[in-house]
């Protein structure tokens, strides 16, 4: 973590700060949620059906996440993804979530998805402030991505090792 983020974790701040000319987020967003594997790519596979622009991932995440591991999601939307900038077809009406994954081994890298607000208010967060603080910090500083993990992870990226197998159109994996 950078000096300024140390500081804002030991003050206590929550990380995602509202861009100039914005509205803030609404309270409910600034949480974060820990989720099994099964909820987080429903999640993606939500937002690929949606077609909101940031979900993927799909066979290729799911055979790569650590099945068993705990998964993190906070609202972090970047400025040109900011709730209610206009777009062709209306206003963003999704939170640009950044997810902290648990790969299967058992490094930790972030993702991106965007997630309905309802959806993810609907999700529980059963941790306390203070963990949530460190690990909101943990997942915005984190800088290697699933999409770097799984250039890293290609060579060794075999259905006998890994239970993926790539399709023969499609041998690169695709970022989260």
């Amino acid at each position: 973590m950078t000096p300024w983020q140390r500081a804002g974790l030991l003050l206590g701040r929550w990380p995602v700060r509202t861009p100039a000319g914005r509205q803030p987020l609404p309270a409910a967003a600034n949480v974060l949620k820990p989720l099994d594997t099964d909820t987080l790519c429903a999640l993606y596979d939500e937002a690929r059906r949606l077609r909101l622009g940031l979900g993927g991932g799909g066979p290729w995440l799911r055979a790569h996440l650590d099945p068993d591991g705990v998964h993190y999601l906070l609202p972090n939307p970047t400025s040109y993804y900011w709730p209610g900038i206009p777009v062709s077809d209306g206003e963003i009406g999704w939170w640009q979530c950044t997810a902290l994954l648990r790969m299967r081994d058992g490094e930790q890298v972030s993702g991106m998805v965007a997630v309905l607000p309802e959806t993810f208010t609907a999700l529980r967060s059963t941790l306390p402030r203070r963990q949530q603080l460190r690990l909101a910090h943990r997942a915005r500083s984190t800088e290697r991505d699933a999409y770097l993990w799984g250039r890293g992870h290609k060579a060794e990226c075999t259905p006998e090792f890994c239970g993926y197998a790539p399709e023969a159109t499609n041998s690169a994996p695709t970022a989260p």
